[in-house]
């Protein structure tokens, strides 16, 4: 056993642990389907109209381009687990930081923000059933110290827990799903949510933060490069298979919710309380039993989604600390479990931040999630078409080894092509911001610009670093007798 090696210095992961399945299973509860659908469904419904399942796919289709520019390029460079390691491959290493920095930030501030969202609807949960009253922010560090435990434990522990979980959420949407399509007569299901005339609309364009956010997690993958068996196997395979099942989940369960609002009093009711569609849906078509069956899962949902996103940030501190971004101690693992104790800071700080939302009696939704998800949601997919961009900087560049010229060609335009449609989609955020945040003013244009500053900082840190290390060294190389002044 070398020093590296020893319980007291370990700093490597456990390797060869997560299948194909394993890591899918992660992107999917890190997408957090049921939430999705109860949380973020009826603003896709109530801006993007009937056209709103046929979004989920338009969005599948863009990000199956983005993937396949990733996985291209992750054959060719070092270590291709992280969005900063095709960023600084392609870019220069300053962008490369700056992309770093930028990643591991808006991954906190979203799992953060989702500590808003399982702590409000547990709270809610316990009144409906017992009556009785708990703060949510007590709710929220019980629920960060779980997630932190799970985690601690090890990622094939946390992949167990979210099979359960997991398995749970999807099966009560199909559940709801399967009873409206089977209580609609067969000549009254429609169509029309995949007419062109209902997609291609200002509403649906706006809805763009809902359809793409329903996919995050599929992104980070390649994150677990170091922990998966045979990883130029397993990562594109669970790749593809959370993207499709994803894209025709979602699309099946929203047509499926479409078909419900052909039922007058069911349209009523959803207009008058959105936020309770799918509870809604549930009691009219399965029974009282499901609505209340799918508050519980939508509280395991988040509770989900939460470890699946604390995972994928304490690898991102892993790794930056591998790569001197961060120093050395945040790459240090569990001497047992081989987790990252990057994750022991992070649990932290999201304590910390609930904390502070709960002495000062903030909303746990309206304040904590909107203020912290918003800018990680534009973060992410502005890395993402970042992320592109340097795919296809990359290929067009120069040949590139067992390449045709064009195959390289061919992943340079898929590249470029996703770059294009995902910079789309963060104009479209930014010129729609207060459908994503619910407000106005500075509250929307701090949203827009801390991404912006936060990359924007890092690149001239690291810049200027690097130059004043640069110079430090030309300064203290010796000069050769009889050269010089």
């Amino acid at each position: 056993m070398t020093l590296e090696d020893s319980p007291a210095r370990a700093v490597s992961l456990k390797s060869g642990i997560l299948t194909a399945g394993g890591i899918a299973l992660i992107v999917v509860a890190a997408a957090a389907p049921l939430g999705l659908i109860a949380g973020y469904g009826p603003l896709g419904f109530l801006v993007g109209g009937i056209g709103a399942p046929a979004g989920f796919l338009v969005a599948g289709i863009v990000l199956a381009l983005f993937v396949v520019g990733i996985l291209a390029m992750a054959r060719y460079i070092g270590r291709p687990g992280t969005f900063y390691a095709y960023v600084g491959e392609a870019l220069g290493p300053a962008a490369g930081t700056a992309a770093a920095a930028l990643a591991i930030v808006a991954y906190l501030v979203i799992n953060i923000g989702g500590i808003g969202i399982v702590s409000s609807t547990t709270e809610n949960l316990i009144h409906v059933v017992t009556g009785v009253d708990v703060p949510w922010w007590i709710l929220g560090l019980l629920i960060t110290a779980v997630t932190w435990y799970v985690c601690r434990r090890g990622i094939d522990v946390g992949v167990k827990v979210l099979v359960v979980l997991l398995v749970a959420e999807v099966g009560i949407l199909i559940i709801i799903a399967i009873a409206v399509l089977a209580k609609t007569a067969v000549g009254h299901l429609s169509f029309a949510s995949f007419a062109p005339s209902n997609v291609f609309t200002p509403g649906m364009a706006a809805a763009a933060l809902v359809w793409f956010g329903a996919y995050f997690g599929i992104e980070s993958t390649t994150i677990y490069r170091s922990e998966a068996k045979n990883p130029n196997r397993t990562i594109p395979r669970a790749t593809a298979f959370s993207l499709a099942f994803l894209a025709l989940f979602y699309c099946f369960v929203a047509w499926a919710i479409a078909q419900a609002f052909s039922v007058p009093e069911l349209q009523a009711a959803i207009a008058k309380n959105p936020t309770a569609m799918i509870y809604l849906i549930g009691d009219h078509y399965v029974g009282p039993w499901a609505g209340l069956t799918a508050q519980t899962l939508l509280v395991t949902s988040s509770i989900a989604s939460g470890i699946a996103y604390f995972n994928a940030v304490s690898r991102y501190g892993h790794s930056m600390a591998a790569d001197g971004i961060l120093p050395g101690s945040a790459m240090r693992v569990h001497p047992k479990f081989r987790s990252p104790s990057f994750g022991n800071v992070q649990a932290l700080i999201m304590a910390g931040v609930v904390l502070l939302f709960g002495l000062f009696r903030l909303d746990p939704y309206l304040q904590l999630t909107v203020w912290f998800s918003s800018p990680g949601t534009l973060g992410l997919i502005s890395l993402m078409a970042l992320a592109s961009l340097a795919v296809a900087v990359f290929f067009f560049a120069r040949p590139r080894e067992g390449l045709s010229t064009g195959r390289r060609v061919f992943l340079g335009i898929i590249a470029a092509t996703a770059a294009l449609l995902l910079a789309s989609v963060v104009i479209l955020m930014v010129v729609n911001i207060e459908l994503l945040t619910g407000a106005g003013g500075l509250l929307n244009t701090i949203v827009v610009i801390v991404p912006v500053v936060i990359f924007v900082v890092a690149f001239v840190t690291s810049t200027v670093r690097r130059r004043t290390a640069r110079r430090n060294v030309d300064q203290t190389v010796p000069v050769p007798e009889g050269e010089g002044a």
